[in-house]
Order: structure tokens, then C-alpha cells, then sequence
């Protein structure tokens, strides 16, 4: 059984490689613009979070930043707005404010 074990851990590696280079070539063939996480990216992530405990709290980690909602006025500088006069002062970088 152990000799069983220890074949199949680098015949999977070896597997998981051919697949990474067969869908290299597949996308070099189709020319096809990079849509999306790699298959065999996330199959070698899957591969690594099995024999390391730590890269599964990383990539659980990534599933719940990714489900969080990004709010756009976080971290924003505050915006002047003068309703009365119809300005709006926008900062800019050089500290000069303009209207």
C-alpha cells in the first residue's frame, strides 16, 4: 500500500505538468485572450493546499475577500460640494485645489 502512495503523489505532479503545458499550447493555438484563472493553476493550488495545511487557510482566504463588497468611498479624499454655487473643488495630488 505504501509503495502505492509514494507512486501516485509524483505521477499526479507529473500529470498535473503535462496538464499546465497541453493547455499552454491550446491557448497558443487559439490564440485566446487569458479569460479567467488557469485550470491547471487551480488544480496546482488544490495539489499544494493537500500536502501543505497552510495554503488551504490561503486559499479559503481568497474565496472570502473575494465575496466582500468593496465600498468606492473608502480611503477617498473628501470632495468640496457647494450646491448653492454650483462648484465643485476636486483635490489633486500637488495639494492645489482647483474648481
Amino acid at each position: 500500500m505504501e509503495m502505492m502512495w509514494g507512486v501516485s503523489l509524483p505521477a499526479l505532479a507529473v500529470l498535473l505538468i503535462g496538464m499546465a503545458i497541453l493547455e499552454l499550447v491550446w491557448r497558443r493555438i487559439r490564440r485566446a485572450k487569458k479569460s479567467g484563472a488557469p485550470f491547471s493553476g487551480m488544480a496546482f493550488d488544490e495539489f499544494t493546499a493537500f500536502l501543505h495545511g497552510s495554503k488551504r487557510v490561503e486559499l479559503d482566504q481568497r474565496v472570502t475577500q473575494s465575496l466582500m463588497r468593496e465600498e468606492e468611498q473608502d480611503g477617498a479624499p473628501p470632495h468640496l460640494v457647494d450646491l448653492d454655487r454650483g462648484v465643485v473643488f476636486l483635490n489633486r495630488p500637488d495639494g492645489d485645489s482647483k474648481k
